[in-house]
């Protein structure tokens, strides 16, 4: 037993820093890159660098915030070295104000061309106000209407005279004129006295108020004409001095822009907007009986049309936009027009389209995240049709769902160049890769982030690097090297490695943030090691109470597993129960019972379909050694039946296939078993020891087990030799260990692992084709071939 029996130095990997030269972490340069993931970084930077569709990157194994950071700044490197990307506006479109109209302009350029917009509004506003008031305005306005007004009297009173000279009087009415007859004595004619006149007399009336109504009919149409002309010759007068004044500021906007044509064709259609509605710039007075707090708000801002919205500003950024969207729905994406409640309405314009990420991220970078992107209703379509046509067109996504849609706006589609970089788990990834034809178009470059790394001198100094740029960053106090050591050992424990390191370095940030408030708590101005087991030990105690009330089991023997004597038929395995944050070892007895008859091996759980797949195949693996080993001359004529004592839940795994083919060889050989031992490890079908899972958990289950219980020295774990460099052992299973109060054993084969178990020799075949007599194997022959003649007898 002895020569399976692992010594101290086995059992951990201890940190020793050694050749890294420092006393505290301050002493060490930060780092200032990933750790551990040159492959994934090359293939990010090989994703950013390639400037054709489709190229766009999907990380994976992805592990938290840090790296989210990390790989923010790692695309902000290389979007600060591109030339600024675009500003984006959109304008009304005077052809069609429901299609409003996008310009484009350098980056910073946006914010100035809104400003300038303004000012420009403003300015004429006040100047345009001003002409208008003005006396050289009014007196020129005066002269024309005294040019028509002087043409229009004269052919009034003309006619007027003619229709004296004909005997007749006009005498203005609300609708026009009323033609009365002179009489003779000068006075008009009255209403009875015409009706007193004779038929004769009355027709010669009517024939010439007919006459005169021509006339005057003719003298109006005149009027009329000259007022249109009056009215043109206006017009001409406000549009030519306005021109001038708009001319004074827009030929010196259209300059600035003049390197932009569709600004330049903007500014034209403003100007000729105003000239056409120069009357909204004329001043108006408020009614002088109007009820000011009765009156219903009517009003528009007629300037409104003539505002900039900047949808996008990118005056600030260096380089190309880098974008992380935490909320990747629909809109925040796409973008959205808004709507205002006016007298009960919704309405809309132009200056309500908001932008989104997309939008922001144009001529840049996105960053999202898989899993959110793909719980968004219609964001993933979003982002693959934005893609593949490389244009954003904003709808509202309500419209194909509404039996009568909302009259809303259509904003020119947007030219969308944007590569974007999603985050997810390798799960995500492959089934996208495989359900979703356009992904594998979409996304060429994949990213793997690796979930652990080697541990060498080089990585080790990283890992200090990387201690001390946290311990920077975040104001923490600065550890010495007992406490980088232990550190190191941690990240070693949580990948079950004594070569390699997890590289979820979030879980080193929160350790050293619980370790600096320990520290600080004690007044101590640097971390020590202590600080940092006492972080592990309550970070255990947090989320160790369900493990703390199976030990009680254990301790009261509610649970029944014996830690010392010897049993036939009866064995302790190992399993491990994952509650997510915390993991821990739970023993579990498993016994086996044998009788005669051609059953074969019968696994309770598997009947009952407690087992799975993994588990039932590991039973069928079993029953082939025993078929190979002891089934050559004689049929495997055995009824066994093999159950996991007080096991309530499923189970699945192989990793106690070993344990169950030693608890079926006890009882078939009537050996009893050390019941000090537990066991793990999964076996093939020649009998070799298959490496397992959760090692380190599983012996430290047992172990509490039987220290709770008083360890004899006689007390220990099984476990496959090749999990041997997985062990990174708790400093109390090491410590009873060396003091031999407890062992572990690293076994390659059954037939070691059954010597072990019981203190007997396996037993090797002999050249007569027989085993050894007294050995495991004879016995357990013996055995099956007494069953199979009795069976051959009874037929």
């Amino acid at each position: 037993m002895d020569e399976y029996r692992l010594d101290i130095e086995s059992l951990k990997n201890r940190c020793t820093l050694e050749g890294i030269d420092f006393e505290t972490t301050a002493d060490v340069e930060a780092a200032k890159e990933i750790i551990g993931q040159k492959e994934a970084v090359k293939a990010i930077n090989f994703g950013l660098d390639i400037n054709h569709p489709g190229y766009n990157i999907f990380v994976v194994n992805f592990s938290g915030c840090k790296e989210l950071e990390y790989i923010k700044a790692l695309v902000t490197k290389k979007a600060q070295q591109e030339e600024g990307s675009a500003d984006w506006c959109y304008v009304y479109n005077f052809s069609n104000p429901s299609k409003p109209k996008y310009l484009k302009l350098s980056a910073g350029l946006g914010r100035e061309f809104k400003r300038d917009v303004e000012e420009f509004i403003d300015n004429i506003e006040v100047d345009i106000g001003e002409l208008f008031a003005g006396e050289e305005y009014i007196k020129q306005k005066r002269e024309i209407k005294s040019k028509y007004q002087e043409v229009s009297t004269a052919l009034f009173n003309t006619v007027k005279e003619k229709v004296k000279e004909a005997g007749y009087l006009l005498e203005r009415e609300q609708e026009g004129f009323a033609i009365i007859p002179i009489k003779d004595d000068g006075d008009p004619m009255k209403e009875e006295e015409y009706k007193n006149l004779s038929k004769e007399e009355q027709s010669e009336i009517e024939e010439d108020t007919r006459r005169i109504q021509e006339l005057l009919d003719q003298a109006f149409t005149k009027i009329d004409k000259w007022n249109e002309e009056f009215s043109e010759e206006l017009e001409k007068l406000d549009y030519q001095l306005a021109k001038k004044v708009i001319d004074i500021y827009l030929d010196e906007l259209i300059k600035n822009y003049s390197d932009f044509d569709k600004v330049v064709d903007y500014l034209d259609k403003v100007r000729e907007d105003i000239l056409h509605n120069l009357d909204d710039f004329k001043a108006n007075e408020e009614p002088s009986n109007s009820l000011l707090f009765l009156a219903e708000d009517n009003s528009k801002d007629y300037t409104t049309k003539y505002e900039v919205n900047l949808l996008v500003d990118n005056s600030e950024i260096e380089g190309s936009p880098v974008i992380v969207e935490s909320n990747p729905t629909y809109y925040n994406l796409n973008g959205r027009v808004e709507y205002s409640n006016k007298s009960g309405e919704l309405a809309t314009d132009f200056t309500h389209i908001r932008p989104g990420s997309l939008q922001q991220a144009n001529g840049g970078y996105l960053i999202l995240e898989a899993k959110d992107l793909l719980t968004n209703f219609k964001s993933w379509q979003l982002i693959k049709r934005v893609l593949k046509s490389r244009r954003l067109k904003m709808e509202n996504i309500g419209e194909e769902f509404d039996k009568i849609p909302l009259a809303t706006l259509e904003p020119q589609p947007i030219p969308i160049d944007v590569k974007i970089v999603i985050i997810g788990d390798i799960e995500l990834y492959y089934l996208l890769y495989q359900y979703d034809e356009e992904f594998k178009e979409l996304f060429k470059v994949k990213a793997d982030f690796k979930r652990e790394m080697e541990l060498s001198r080089e990585s080790t100094y990283q890992i200090v690097q990387f201690i001390s740029r946290e311990c920077q960053e975040n104001d923490f106090l600065h550890l010495n090297r007992q406490a980088v050591a232990k550190i190191i050992e941690y990240l070693s424990r949580r990948v079950d490695s004594q070569k390699k390191v997890t590289t979820k370095f979030t879980i080193v940030t929160d350790l050293l943030c619980e370790a600096d408030e320990w520290a600080k708590l004690k007044g101590k101005d640097i971390i020590d090691k202590e600080e940092i087991e006492q972080s592990i030990v309550e970070r255990i105690k947090r989320c160790s109470n369900y493990e703390e009330r199976v030990q009680e089991l254990y301790r009261k023997h509610k649970l029944l597993i014996e830690s010392e004597g010897w049993k036939v038929g009866q064995i302790n395995g190992l399993s491990v129960l994952d509650l997510g944050e915390y993991s821990f070892g739970k023993p579990v007895k498993i016994t086996a019972s044998v009788y005669k008859g051609n059953r074969g091996v019968v696994n309770i759980e598997r009947e009952t379909k407690m087992s799975g797949k993994i588990h039932n195949k590991g039973l069928l693996i079993l029953t082939a050694y025993l078929g190979e080993k002891f089934a050559q001359e004689v049929p495997l004529s055995l009824s066994a039946s093999l159950c996991f004592e007080q096991l309530y839940s499923g189970i699945d795994g192989d990793s106690a296939s070993s344990t169950e083919l030693y608890v079926l060889l006890s009882a078939l050989a009537e050996v009893p078993i050390n019941q000090g031992i537990a066991v793990t490890g999964s076996i093939n079908q020649k009998g070799g020891i298959q490496p397992i899972g959760g090692v380190n958990e599983k012996i430290e289950g047992f172990f509490k087990l039987c220290e709770s219980r008083g360890l004899t020295g006689q007390q220990g774990v099984m476990i496959p030799i090749q999990n041997v460099e997985d062990l990174m052992l708790s400093d109390e299973v090491i410590a009873a260990v060396e003091k031999e109060e407890f062992h572990i054993y690293a076994i390659s084969h059954v037939e070691e692992g059954i010597e072990i178990l019981t203190g007997k020799e396996s037993g090797s075949l002999q050249e007569n084709g027989r085993y050894p007599k007294g050995s495991i194997n004879y016995l357990v022959q013996d055995k099956i071939n007494k069953w199979s003649e009795q069976n051959n007898q009874e037929e």
